[in-house]
């Protein structure tokens, strides 16, 4: 079967239904758990789209994407008081790349040689 989806695969799915399960909260009383799944229904969205399309997007578009969705999203009437590591946290969570070493694991690399190099060098002599 070809799916008519661009951008979908099996990954995607897994993803973005790990995506939706995260808990960004607690709310009421009895702190019923609130996710990610509950946060896009209650602001208008289809949950399994809007999660399969930040799986699909550039990742510092998604976390960008999710940030605002976590901006104007409330919980008894509260703010989240970090939405950028918010998204961050279920991104990350989801499996999506969402930090410069993730995205671009060589610089890590080149870091560590450079580190490494100057290391080798001592300590300086002014």
């Amino acid at each position: 079967m070809i799916t008519a989806t661009a951008g979908w695969s099996e990954a995607v799915e897994e993803r973005a239904q790990r995506l939706l399960r995260y808990q960004v909260g607690t709310e009421g009383p009895d702190g019923v758990p609130v996710t990610v799944q509950t946060m896009f229904e209650r602001c208008g969205f289809t949950p399994i789209a809007s999660a399969r399309f930040l799986m699909c997007i550039p990742p510092l578009t998604a976390m960008h994407e999710l940030t605002k969705t976590v901006t104007r999203f409330r919980i008894d009437g509260e703010a989240c008081p970090d939405p950028a590591d918010m998204a961050k946290a279920a991104l990350s969570f989801a499996g999506r790349a969402v930090a410069v070493h993730e995205l671009h694991p060589e610089r890590r690399f080149v870091a560590g040689v450079i580190s490494s190099l100057l290391g080798l060098q001592g300590p300086s002599r002014r």
